[in-house]
C-alpha cells in the first residue's frame, strides 16, 4: 500500500530535513551527506521514497525538488516554525491569549523564530529587564503598543523622543487614561517633540505590550484570565521583526490619532 505524501513528508526527520535542505536549490548526494550528517547508506532509502512520490528527481548524483515537492515544501515550512516556537516553551504558551493577533499573522507565527522568555526577578517586577534596557537606547526607532501600564513608561519614551530616536506609540483607553491623569507633563512633553506620534486603541486584547525597533522585539501576553505574570519574550531575528512591524502597523490601522493640548508656559 503506498504511503500518504503526509507520512512520507513528516514521519521520517531525514526526508524532512533533505526536504527543507533542497529548498534552498539543488544539492549533490555528498552536500546532503555533509549537511545532514548522514551516510550514504542512510540517506539513499529515504531519497528513493521522496523520488517515488515525486517530491525528488535525480540528475546524475544532483537532487532536486519537483515542483509539487516545492509547493509542499514552502506550505510546510510556516506550519513547521510555528511547532518549534511552541514546543521550545510549551507550558509557557499553553495558556497564553493570542485573540489579538489578526489571523494572516498568526498564520507566520513561526517567523518569531529563535527567541527568548525573560523570567524577571520578584524583587525586581517594575524594573526592565536588562536585554531591554541594553538595546533600546540604541535604535533607530521605536513602535511601541501598551495595553498594560508600567509606571516608567512615560519618562522613558519622553526621553528616548528626546534624544531624537523616533518613537510612534499607541495606547489603550485605559492606559491612555491613567497616563493623561498622573503623567501629563511628560506627555505633553512627549507629544512636542519632533518624530513622535501617539494612537489611541478602544479594543483591548490579548497583548500586554509590543515594543519593536530596528534591533529587537519585546512582547508580552496576558494569559486566558486577563492576567499579567511579567514573563516576557525578545527575538533579534530579522522575520521577527518584521512580523512584529506588521503587527504594530495593524493597531495602527484600527487606532485613532490623538493630539494633545501644549503644555502651558509659565
Amino acid at each position: 500500500m503506498k504511503n500518504s505524501l503526509i507520512d512520507i513528508i513528516l514521519n521520517s526527520e531525514k526526508r524532512k530535513n533533505v526536504l527543507l535542505l533542497l529548498i534552498e536549490g539543488e544539492k549533490s548526494r555528498d552536500e546532503i551527506k555533509t549537511s545532514l550528517n548522514v551516510t550514504s547508506t542512510a540517506l539513499i532509502p529515504q531519497i528513493k521514497k521522496l523520488k517515488e512520490h515525486g517530491l525528488v528527481v535525480q540528475n546524475n548524483d544532483y537532487y532536486t525538488l519537483t515542483d509539487m515537492g516545492k509547493v509542499l515544501v514552502e506550505n510546510m515550512l510556516p506550519f513547521l516554525k510555528a511547532v518549534d516556537v511552541f514546543e521550545e516553551n510549551d507550558t509557557y504558551w499553553l495558556n497564553r491569549d493570542l485573540s489579538g493577533i489578526p489571523a494572516p499573522l498568526l498564520k507566520r507565527f513561526g517567523e518569531l523564530g529563535n527567541y527568548l522568555i525573560i523570567e524577571p526577578d520578584r524583587n525586581y517586577l517594575f524594573e526592565f529587564p536588562k536585554e531591554f534596557t541594553e538595546n533600546i537606547g540604541k535604535s533607530s526607532y521605536i513602535m511601541a503598543f501598551n495595553a498594560y501600564f508600567h509606571p516608567e513608561y512615560p519618562r522613558l519614551y519622553s526621553k528616548l523622543a528626546g534624544e531624537g530616536i523616533k518613537v510612534s506609540l499607541i495606547l489603550t483607553d485605559s492606559v491612555y487614561s491613567r497616563m493623561k491623569k498622573d503623567y501629563m507633563p511628560e506627555m505633553q512633553n512627549f507629544a512636542q517633540l519632533p518624530d513622535t506620534d501617539l494612537s489611541v486603541l478602544a479594543d483591548a486584547c490579548g497583548l500586554a505590550t509590543l515594543v519593536t525597533t530596528d534591533r529587537f522585539l519585546f512582547l508580552c501576553f496576558f494569559d486566558n484570565h486577563g492576567q499579567y505574570d511579567h514573563r516576557m519574550i525578545m527575538s533579534f531575528d530579522s522575520g521577527a521583526l518584521q512580523w512584529s512591524r506588521e503587527l504594530f502597523d495593524h493597531f495602527r490601522s484600527i487606532s485613532e490619532s490623538v493630539v494633545l493640548p501644549a503644555t502651558k508656559k509659565e
